[in-house]
Order: C-alpha cells, then sequence, then structure tokens
C-alpha cells in the first residue's frame, strides 16, 4: 500500500519548468508494527525522498533506487531502474492504459472509490513562496472474494501550488497551451492522469478543481487511515520542496547511463 501511494505522489509531482533543481523531502509516520520492526519505514523514506531536475522540456525525479524522466509535449515517461540496471518507455496512452486497467481490475474484484476535493481559499508561505492549494479525499471500500470482513481506506491528501516560486511561470505557459482529454487546463502530468480521474465518483470534479492549481508544486500531505485488518493502519506522509538551485542543467544529467539495457 505505502509503495502505491509513493507511486501516486511521485506521479503528481511532474511538472514543467525552465532549469530548477530542488529537493522533494519526504517524512513518513505510520502505526505499522511490521514496517517499525523491519526498518520498512527506514528504506520507504530513503526512497520517497527525491531530486527534481526541471528544464523548459522535461523532468527527472530521482531517488536512490530509481529514476523517472517526463519529456513534455509527448507525455512520454521513461523509467530507469538503478538496481537492475534497466530502463523502459511508455507514451502517455500506455500509461493511461495501465492505469485505466489496474482500476478495472480492482473495480471487478470489489473496490469501490469515490473522490472529493476542495479548494482552500486561503494562501501560506512555503519554502518562502505564496502557495494555494487543494484538499483531496479518496474513500475506498474492498470486498475482495474470500475475505470474511470488508476493508476500507480513507486517505485525505493536500497539495499546494506557488505561482511565484522557480519555474511556476514555465507551468502557467505550457498549461495554457495544453488541454485534458476532457477540455480544462492542467498541468501535464494531471493531463495524462485526467482518463484514468475521469473513471473514479468525483474524478471529473477533482480535475476541474485542479486546474486552479498550476504552477510550481511545493508540497503535498497524505494522511490515510484503513480499517479491517486486525489494527486500524495509520500513515501520515509529507513531501516538501526545498534547496531550489535555478543554475543551468547539463543535457548529460537526463541521459541514460552507459550499459544499461532497454526493456520493452
Amino acid at each position: 500500500m505505502v509503495k502505491t501511494w509513493l507511486i501516486f505522489l511521485l506521479l503528481a509531482v511532474g511538472i514543467l519548468s525552465a532549469d530548477v533543481k530542488y529537493t522533494l523531502r519526504c517524512e513518513i509516520e505510520t502505526n505499522d508494527k511490521v514496517m517499525l520492526k523491519t526498518g520498512a519505514l527506514a528504506d520507504a523514506m530513503r526512497d520517497c525522498t527525491s531530486v527534481i531536475l526541471q528544464t523548459a522540456d522535461r523532468q527527472l525525479t530521482r531517488t536512490g533506487k530509481m529514476s523517472q524522466l517526463i519529456e513534455f509535449g509527448t507525455e512520454s515517461v521513461i523509467t530507469i531502474d538503478h538496481e537492475k540496471k534497466t530502463w523502459s518507455k511508455n507514451s502517455a496512452e500506455k500509461t493511461e492504459a495501465a492505469a485505466q486497467a489496474s482500476m478495472n481490475q480492482l473495480k471487478q474484484m470489489g473496490a469501490v472509490f469515490k473522490l472529493t476535493s476542495n479548494p482552500l481559499t486561503e494562501t501560506q508561505k512555503i519554502s518562502g513562496y505564496d502557495a494555494k492549494g487543494l484538499v483531496s479525499v479518496l474513500e475506498m471500500s474492498f470486498n475482495f472474494p474470500g475475505m470474511q470482513q470488508g476493508m476500507s481506506s480513507r486517505a485525505q491528501m493536500e497539495f499546494w501550488v506557488s505561482e511565484t516560486a522557480p519555474g511556476a511561470k514555465e507551468i502557467i505557459a505550457w498549461a495554457a497551451k495544453s488541454k485534458s482529454s476532457h477540455g480544462m487546463q492542467v498541468s501535464p502530468t494531471i493531463r495524462m492522469m485526467s482518463q484514468f480521474l475521469s473513471t473514479v465518483p468525483g474524478g471529473a470534479q477533482a480535475l476541474k478543481d485542479g486546474q486552479h492549481l498550476v504552477g510550481q508544486l511545493l508540497q503535498m500531505g497524505m494522511q490515510m487511515e484503513t480499517k479491517g485488518l486486525a489494527d486500524v493502519l495509520s500513515l501520515k506522509m509529507t513531501m516538501k520542496a526545498e534547496g531550489f538551485d535555478t543554475a543551468p542543467i547539463a543535457a548529460s544529467e537526463f541521459a541514460i547511463p552507459d550499459g544499461y539495457q532497454e526493456v520493452k
């Protein structure tokens, strides 16, 4: 479950900017006894924190084990596995199709989803920049075959975006020229996820609310509670941008390392 949300949250960072490098610092709190005992929490925090490199046409999210390169305009996604020394490339269409297939499979297994969103009227200062926010709540219930009792989960997520932070004006300019498949002005990654979100009850409204949240992502937060297991599990994750550096970024930073094999 933690890895699934981590992927979702990392996908949510994919936004366009001029040359900007910064760290997306991640903190995780949980009462999961297994994670605490095995050291999985420390591993999750290490893998969650990432370095972001953005130019006018692409963005690289780099962790210790994986890198993800998004090519804006085409929205192609290159995933680099540093442990296996492999890389693969998927188009926006393939990414959306995979997300749609996963959603359909979960629904066939008895999963029910509901998404609500609420744009926040008050701004706040994050990393020295004014930011506006959006709160979304994803409610999920699971009645998988063979389970004696159902399981439910509620995740509240906050997204804070700045129109004045480094790279923000480039994001806004790109979004003004780009529309989602539903005709809404959104950031590149939200446009990639629009087909997926449109299948979730309340997702269309979330997309509509999200089009007002275009700029440099400064902070994301999530609080999730899962019931139906032996214990009620709680998880809190915060990702905050810090250490902005606007020095030019060399093209070599985005290159696939020598010797890595492509996986198709």
